[in-house]
């Protein structure tokens, strides 16, 4: 502990504190969402060894209930007579002494949790779990007695309760909590060792209450977990300063994060700014550092301490970077405090925040002065680790210090030091502009020290609100932009990018050359993508070149002219999608990089189901060129539902002029038995929406400007009688162009038959491919095609040859030409 100011007295027989907080406010608490993860997790893993490991689960479940019928019955009624009396009385019991206490603010978690935990659990039970049960389960119960029927509770019964439990959760103290979840992991247990409930709905029981709790308490908000005001109050007087008030800031002046603010008063007139920090705290930053662990190659961050560790080391790291030279808090002292917090003591000095100060006062003497202190940091390798804004506090002379060293680091990395420029830089020139952003840090920092920024001015170097801030400045320029030139021609990787244009202004200013970004990723996009294609590879290519020879042999015999006036079918298609891309989009997009772009999407499609990557390629495109999420979102939906009716119009032409029917594939789902569900599930989701407060924000923050924006889009495009007639060229080009291709293929190898038939056998084939849940309807298409050729009279072996030549030719050849045109439209910053 570091005293440094002279109101460190003893505090006996001093008057008691004045304390004054604001009324108590409901959070969305992190150990929520760690429950929430871990109980989804828990089900995902239930539900997978019901359906995908049936036989093992009956078995071993069924080895269990031998054993407990094994117990004498007697002891089994006894058990269940148990259960059930603790099951009835407990819920009862809680009922009476809230209404009591008049709580009405528990039952308004409690109620809604057990609901969604018994439909979850009744969900599970009836549509997953029963196929993981024994056979000879519901006989066991026959003859078994207690206060009601053997079978209860159930597993819904025990999921609402658990549900129950943790939406009280925050309302109960640490013991009547331990309690409460000890009776009802009891009652599960005595229930499995009585046979009345097998042990597999038992554990997902458990886990959907903790789901359905934890997602309502992150929906509607709990109490913070912290320590209370007076505790603070007795930390600091037990440490020995005498406290003569202490007052928790408002709302608006906290952190979200990082700690509760107070500002405290001795009776030596000296004023002290203190932060506690708490298990909530801790949780977030496991957070903080997961997400950083999980993204970046290189975290550079220490281990995550408890509150106390973490007090220390802010502590610490004040002193450190004050004998830097740089201009930061002075600190005082760190002391645990009761209820497993901590707090952190500084001099309390007249200062605002430099995220709360309007722009005119953001002078240029200001933001040096604050560059010059972190020129000192930097020259000490000392790491700030959250260097933004609001960890900045100005005086009412105009003078800086920093703050909120609870993430600095010693010796840091490169990564570490550059990223706490990269991260200042971004958040003063969302306020000041890159120019004015930069020419402050070259004053502050010199030209070698603001090099030394250049590979760290990317979005994974920027973490939560400066991200955050760094993309609102980029959609208000897009806004703009589209505001002022109305319909655009717009530029392949054009889009607004405050970094890139910092980037060009450090460069400038510091007299380096271009230098290429950090590899700080450690999973991308392209790696995961490589790792699902390899397995696909694995699992369906292989299987088809056991067709290679047949098709060498085709080749042999088969009208090369022909063959190669396939060649062009790949190339053709290419254009038609970015003809159908460029009709669905009000504004003007450039031919050349689209169509490279569609050559990169047809080789996504090739390693995912569904065209899914493919239309997340199109989605970065579109966001590249200047376009918002929602207008891109609304354009990447328009295609699938043109190319959708394009091949409802095509087929149904073929079809009818094929003069044929053709049966379709019969898809044997019981939809009546999940539509109820579903139904359910979507009004409920919707009531969230719409009756919570969180809800309500997501609505109006995300929902409505996302559909606003495609609805933009769709009204643009009926005023523009050019792009629908595009978009309708691509829609049905790309099918014709298609049978085109199979069709010049069969004549190649010698089958004939007309052109509406092949249409016919092409689109018939088409649909059973779209059911298959395969990249590119891989395998079924061939079968289909293969099957339908030959029904209408093509010999096997030419209808067999024709199908792989025209796959190999129209499928195959767009992998290399596909990950080439991926590798360029990344390089030159399409996407």
């Amino acid at each position: 502990m570091t005293k440094g100011i002279d109101a460190v007295a003893a505090a006996e027989g001093s008057p008691a504190p004045v304390i004054d907080v604001p009324p108590r406010r409901t959070v969305r608490r992190a150990v929520d969402l760690w429950r929430l993860l871990v109980s989804l997790a828990v089900l995902v893993v239930t539900v997978l060894l019901a359906v995908a490991t049936r036989a093992f689960v009956r078995a071993a479940q069924q080895g269990l209930l031998s054993t407990a019928t094994a117990l004498p019955p007697a002891l089994r009624d006894a058990l269940v007579g148990t259960v059930q009396a603790v099951a009835m009385l407990a819920p009862l019991v809680a009922l009476v002494v809230w209404c009591v206490r008049r709580r009405a603010e528990p039952v308004l978690r409690v109620l809604p949790a057990a609901l969604l935990g018994a439909l979850g659990a009744w969900s599970l039970t009836h549509l997953a779990l029963v196929r993981g049960r024994p056979d000879a389960w519901p006989g066991v119960l026959e003859g078994r007695d207690g206060l009601v029927q053997a079978g209860w509770p159930s597993a819904v019964y025990l999921a609402a309760c658990a549900a129950a439990v943790v939406a009280a959760g925050p309302w109960l103290g640490a013991r009547p909590r331990r309690a409460l979840w000890f009776l009802t992991v009891a009652c599960a247990v005595l229930s499995v060792a009585a046979a009345a409930i097998v042990p597999l709905d038992a554990v997902a029981a458990l886990a959907m209450g903790g789901a359905a709790g934890s997602a309502v308490l992150l929906l509607a908000g709990a109490p913070a977990d912290r320590p209370t005001a007076r505790a603070v109050a007795d930390a600091l007087v037990a440490s020995g300063i005498s406290v003569a008030t202490l007052t928790e800031l408002p709302a608006a002046e906290q952190v979200p994060g990082e700690g509760t603010i107070y500002r405290a008063a001795t009776t030596g007139d000296s004023r002290l700014a203190v932060r506690v920090l708490a298990a909530e705290d801790h949780n977030r930053d496991l957070f903080h550092r997961l997400a950083r662990r999980t993204l970046l190659r290189h975290p550079g961050e220490a281990t995550a301490q408890p509150p106390l560790g973490a007090a220390e080391h802010e502590l610490l790291m004040l002193v450190f970077a004050a004998r830097t030279g740089a201009r930061v808090d002075e600190p005082v002292m760190a002391y645990p405090v009761a209820g497993g917090g901590a707090l952190v003591a500084t001099v309390d000095q007249d200062a605002r925040a430099l995220s709360a100060l309007p722009d005119e006062e953001l002078t240029d003497h200001l933001l040096t002065g604050v560059w010059t202190s972190v020129a000192r940091l930097q020259e000490h390798r000392l790491g700030h680790g959250a260097l933004r804004p609001e960890h900045i506090l100005v005086e009412p002379g105009g003078g800086s210090r920093l703050s909120a060293f609870a993430r600095g680091r010693l010796n840091a990395p490169p990564e570490v030091l550059g990223s706490d420029l990269a991260e200042l830089l971004a958040t003063t020139a969302v306020r000041v502009g890159p120019r004015r952003a930069t020419a402050c840090a070259l004053a502050g920092l010199g030209p070698e020290l603001l090099a030394t920024a250049l590979p760290y001015l990317q979005p994974l170097a920027l973490m939560g609100s400066a991200r955050r801030a760094v993309a609102r400045y980029d959609l208000a320029r897009v806004r703009a932009a589209r505001e002022t030139a109305g319909r655009r021609t717009l530029r392949a990787g054009g889009r607004p990018s405050l970094l890139h244009d910092l980037a060009a202004e450090v460069s400038t200013a510091s007299g380096t050359k271009a230098v290429p970004l950090a590899h700080l990723a450690r999973f991308t996009w392209k790696s995961a993508l490589g790792l699902v294609g390899a397995f696909l590879v694995l699992h369906l290519v292989l299987p088809q070149l056991a067709n290679a020879p047949a098709a060498l042999d085709a080749l042999r015999d088969a009208n090369w002219w022909w063959v190669l006036a396939v060649l062009p079918i790949t190339f053709l298609s290419q254009a038609f999608s970015t003809f159908l891309q460029q009709g669905t989009i009000p504004d003007r997009l450039p031919f050349g990089a689209t169509y490279q772009v569609q050559f990169a999407s047809s080789f996504l499609n090739r390693i995912t189901p569904s065209n899914v990557g493919g239309m997340a390629l199109n989605l970065r495109y579109l966001q590249k060129t200047g376009i918002e999420t929602g207008a891109a979102s609304a354009s990447v939906g328009l295609q699938s539902l043109a190319g959708a009716l394009s091949n409802t119009v095509v087929a149904a032409v073929f079809f009818a002029s094929a003069g044929r029917r053709h049966a379709g594939v019969h898809l044997d789902l019981s939809a009546g038995r999940y539509l109820l569900w579903a139904i359910a599930l979507a009004l409920a989701a919707g009531g969230l929406l719409a009756f919570t407060p969180p809800g309500r924000r997501f609505l109006h923050d995300k929902v409505w400007p996302f559909l606003r924006a495609a609805g933009s889009t769709v009204a643009g495009l009926a005023t523009e009688p050019a792009k629908v007639a595009v978009g309708v060229i691509g829609a049905l080009g790309l099918p014709l162009i298609q049978v085109v291709g199979l069709a010049m293929s069969l004549h190649a190898l010698g089958g004939g038959l007309p052109f509406v038939q092949v249409g016919a056998v092409y689109m018939a084939a088409r649909l059973i491919a779209n059911a298959a849940p395969v990249p590119g309807g891989l395998g079924a298409l061939e079968a289909g095609l293969i099957a339908g050729l030959t029904t209408l009279g093509v010999p096997a072996g030419a209808a067999t040859s024709a199908v792989l030549v025209y796959r190999l030719l129209t499928f195959w050849l767009n992998v290399p030409l596909g990950a080439l045109a991926l590798n360029v439209v990344q390089r030159r910053g399409y996407v």
